[in-house]
């Protein structure tokens, strides 16, 4: 998996969307780490929720699922399947996520990450990410978004 394009998420994309969400997180969960089960309910998700995919022939190799909030975008899910992993689709969906908070006028990016997950957080700080808040193993994690 190399070349791919970011698109909407389809209803038809959710058993895809499902394999790539568990692909991601299972060598998380096999370390032991507690994450929420989320990959389940990925065909409401869509239905409910601005989400998009990463497009790789006929594969799903990455999926970004987004909430509007008041004042800010929240990024609620970001995976990309480990056999796509450096491509770089998880930057390409971040981006994806600031271009919808930037056409619905949102000036902040939020999300929340597992404090285990360095290689995650790394990448959101190069991407110029700046942690707000930390509970316990949870690192809440924010960003400006950039004018057009």
């Amino acid at each position: 998996m190399t070349a791919f394009h970011i698109r909407p998420a389809m209803a038809g994309d959710a058993p895809g969307a499902t394999e790539t969400l568990r692909a991601a997180y299972a060598p998380y969960r096999a370390q032991g780490i507690a994450l929420p089960p989320v990959e389940e309910g990925v065909a409401e998700t869509i239905e409910e929720t601005p989400v998009f995919v990463a497009q790789s022939g006929a594969d799903i190799a990455g999926v970004i699922v987004l909430r509007i909030g008041t004042d800010h975008l929240q990024v609620e899910n970001l995976a990309v399947h480990p056999a796509a992993s450096g491509t770089g689709i998880a930057t390409a969906l971040l981006q994806q996520a600031e271009r919808v908070a930037r056409q619905r006028g949102l000036a902040t990016l939020r999300l929340a990450t597992h404090s285990a997950l360095a290689r995650t957080i790394g990448l959101y700080r190069h991407l110029g990410w700046t942690n707000s808040e930390m509970s316990g193993p949870k690192v809440m994690m924010e960003k400006p978004v950039s004018p057009d």
